[in-house]
């Protein structure tokens, strides 16, 4: 059987990490900051970038060990079973999937600057058959080979450095100190304070652009030399990103002018329905000297070219998920059948129609990229899990990339992703946990009767409903959330699977029960009754707890993959 080619050298792994983080998100993200934490969000774009360097470090050394095609959503298989597995996977590829189309809808919402008829509050049907036309680019450059692909991310990565980069040091000419003059505004879309700052790191794109990082680890099983690669690509991915967006945030707040805006001075929180919002880089420049007129032209094109090739970046990302889905046994084997280019075609041609149908309900870019950003966020809880599992169960594990202080990295890293799924904002969690549950309830019944889990699975959707339609009133959610552990805990008791797998997963449901509990009462939930920093401390608490309790509860006899398992056969020791 024809395996993954292992053809990327270090820098196009690292191109490829690149080319993930820096897409869409340069060029909505500072306005959306803006708009939640005025100036101070560029303190959320460093903040953010050191708690997404934490668990980087977690899957570096992972990554390093185990490099394999569609490692994030295979790892958590090895250390917990099918039913932790499957529910990761099912999470990633909602979050992989929609990327791809905010990518795609990213492209056309800079298209509407000059072509208004393409996006109105939305894209407009011809926006989406445009968008379309650009889901099929993405196809056909992935299916020309993971080789082709390497390349083009290679030879296309410096100039997705240089644009962003220059595009910074031109508005710091049109630098007005005076719109820092508060420096924590009160005028915002979101909580103030410094609660602000928090909420901003998931909610307007920043963890959103930072997660491109996991590149390197979806594409480590096609890497030349991975063990030593991807640690590589992670870390210095990361690095090189964090000071370009910092940079970028600083010179956007600084040439903002209000008047572009048609806002009055000060209000942050009216930028995201301002006329700068569909094109926020832009319309920066559009009080500026003939060079920057100059700019906007180049900008422009790259505000096109960009989000495109970051979307044709996580069309191979999402491929390989489906592929190590399958690898994992969660949907049929044809999903990891690859052809004579060793690409899963199958897989890729899955991955193209579900984003096609996930843009369908998409109205903008700013409405959709935080609960991507939070079903991502969501399965790095399994970083710092993952790697104290195979410290302590594989002592005698080959470690190219070795963290020394790994008994400190593994829980700050559960910690780290647990604050960012909190700081997501209720509303945004509780859809992120209904699908969850979903997945896990028929995940568990299905394979005995689809009529069996059909009951449950509709209970859970209209529950959901009916609280988003009458507020989250605190008796009904009180009432919904011991229904979903009720049902869950019995569709993970009566399921086919071993009785060891089925311990595995229980701390999944306490972890997403009580954090959707933490966010109902905290500052970024309905009664807001818990106050920064009071919530911070007892989100770090729980999660702790939830690490120590998930690590115990991992599969007695953890095996690790010899090789890539290309071949589509579990040879392990």
């Amino acid at each position: 059987m024809v395996g993954l080619r292992k053809t990327l050298n270090r820098w196009e792994l690292t191109y490829l990490s690149l080319g993930g983080i820096i897409g869409s998100g340069w060029l909505f993200a500072p306005l959306a900051a803006a708009a939640y934490a005025g100036p101070a969000s560029v303190v959320a774009w460093i903040l953010g970038g050191v708690m997404m360097m934490v668990i980087a470090l977690s899957y570096a050394e992972i990554s390093s060990s185990m490099p394999m095609s569609g490692g994030i959503v295979r790892y958590p298989h090895v250390t917990h079973g099918k039913i932790v597995g499957f529910v990761m996977s099912w999470i990633y590829l909602i979050s992989a999937i929609s990327t791809v189309a905010i990518e795609a809808v990213a492209t056309t919402t800079y298209l509407s600057h000059y072509f208004p008829s393409l996006y109105s509050g939305g894209l407009t049907p011809l926006g989406i058959v445009l968008t379309y036309v650009l889901l099929a680019i993405f196809f056909l450059v992935n299916y020309a080979g993971v080789k082709f692909l390497g390349r083009v991310s290679h030879g296309l990565g410096w100039w997705k450095l240089l644009i962003p980069t220059l595009t910074s040091v031109l508005l710091l000419f049109e630098f007005n100190q005076g719109n820092f003059s508060t420096f924590i505004p009160k005028e915002v879309a979101g909580p103030q304070g410094l609660n602000a700052i928090l909420f901003a790191i998931p909610s307007s794109g920043i963890i959103f652009s930072y997660l491109g990082f996991r590149q390197a680890i979806e594409y480590g099983g096609e890497g030349r030399n991975p063990q030593r690669d991807i640690p590589f690509a992670l870390i210095s991915s990361l690095m090189v990103s964090m000071g370009i967006f910092s940079l970028l945030q600083l010179a956007f707040i600084g040439a903002l002018n209000w008047n572009v805006a048609g806002l009055p001075v000060g209000d942050w929180g009216g930028l995201l329905s301002s006329p700068m919002s569909d094109s926020p880089i832009i319309s920066a420049f559009y009080e500026g000297s003939i060079l920057t007129y100059i700019w906007v032209s180049l900008l422009t094109f790259d505000a096109i070219f960009s989000p495109a090739g970051t979307g044709i970046i996580y069309t191979g990302t999402t491929t390989r998920t489906f592929y190590a889905s399958s690898l994992n046994g969660y949907i049929p084997e044809n999903f990891s059948r690859v052809n004579s280019k060793g690409i899963p075609t199958l897989a890729l041609i899955a991955t193209v129609i579900s984003s096609a149908i996930f843009l369908l309900p998409i109205p903008s870019w700013y409405s959709i990229v935080d609960v991507s950003t939070s079903a991502t966020v969501l399965t790095y809880v399994m970083g710092g899990i993952d790697l104290q599992v195979f410290r302590e169960k594989l002592p005698e594990m080959r470690r190219p990339f070795s963290l020394k202080p790994w008994k400190l990295i593994a829980p700050l890293s559960t910690v780290m992703a647990g604050l960012l799924i909190y700081w997501s904002g209720f509303s945004i969690l509780f859809y992120i946990g209904v699908a969850m549950f979903s997945g896990m309830i028929a995940f568990s019944l299905f394979p005995r009767s689809i009529w069996l889990a059909s009951i449950p699975l509709t209970g859970t959707l209209l529950g959901a409903y009916y609280l988003t339609v009458t507020g989250y009133q605190m008796l009904y959610f009180g009432v919904y959330l011991l229904f979903l552990v009720a049902i869950a805990l019995t569709s993970v008791r009566f399921s086919k699977f071993e009785k060891e797998e089925k311990r595995a997963s229980y701390w999944l449901i306490f972890m997403m029960v009580t954090i959707l509990l933490m966010s109902y009462f905290g500052p970024f939930g309905v009664l807001q009754v818990m106050v920064f920093p009071y919530d911070v401390i007892l989100v770090s608490l729980v999660m702790l707890a939830v690490h120590f309790v998930a690590t115990r509860s991992s599969l007695r006899d953890v095996h690790v993959f010899r090789g890539e398992l290309e071949q589509g056969t579990q040879e392990m020791t």
